[in-house]
């Protein structure tokens, strides 16, 4: 969003005035973004134009871009068995389209069971990281809004990354070890 304002809860004394804030516009500017990353670093990110949605080919074309940017970082961060590439089951990810980019592109895809969405390491750590960031802070325009992504992806170490994807395994063995059934963090 361009406006990050929060909502949030505030212990006060019986006297004191409730503080008024008002609710965000449901038709506030914002726009989507599409991130890709590894153990080491953001591999390739996009800010969708305004009002746009994913769809399975804008997906499959992002896929592209993401295997090109992932061959000029080889050195850094190949894998000896290639790309294992890890997406949830949204339908522009499971559309033959997509299915059919990802077979040319030759990359190991790890299986998402439904209604999983605490296996996604980009909503339960780089989302989260992001959204705390951006928290009450106001974006003018869009490079000012990217300027900011830029700073944010900078500023992380490795190990964010690294820890952020390596939460998966302990996540996935989580889902696994329930055999089905619901949980709690």
């Amino acid at each position: 969003m361009y406006c990050n304002k929060k909502r949030t809860y505030c212990w006060l004394a019986s006297n004191d005035p409730v503080p008024m804030t008002p609710k965000p516009s449901i038709h506030q500017q914002n726009v989507l973004l599409c991130v890709w990353w590894t153990t080491a670093d953001i591999v390739h990110y996009e800010l969708l134009p305004n009002r746009q949605t994913i769809t399975a080919k804008i997906y499959s074309a992002q896929l592209e871009r993401v295997s090109v940017a992932l061959h000029q970082k080889q050195a850094a961060l190949a894998n000896r068995k290639g790309v294992v590439f890890h997406q949830d089951n949204a339908r522009p990810h499971t559309a033959k389209i997509t299915q059919e980019t990802l077979a040319r592109l030759q990359w190991e895809i790890l299986p998402h069971p439904p209604y999983s969405p605490d296996l996604a390491p980009s909503d339960y750590h780089l989302f989260l990281a992001l959204d705390n960031h951006m928290r009450n802070r106001q974006f003018r325009n869009r490079e000012d809004l990217e300027n900011e992504l830029i700073q944010f992806f900078s500023y992380q170490t490795q190990d964010y990354y690294k820890n952020g994807i390596y939460q998966l395994v302990s996540r996935w063995e989580k889902i696994i070890l329930a055999e089905g059934d619901y949980f709690s963090e």
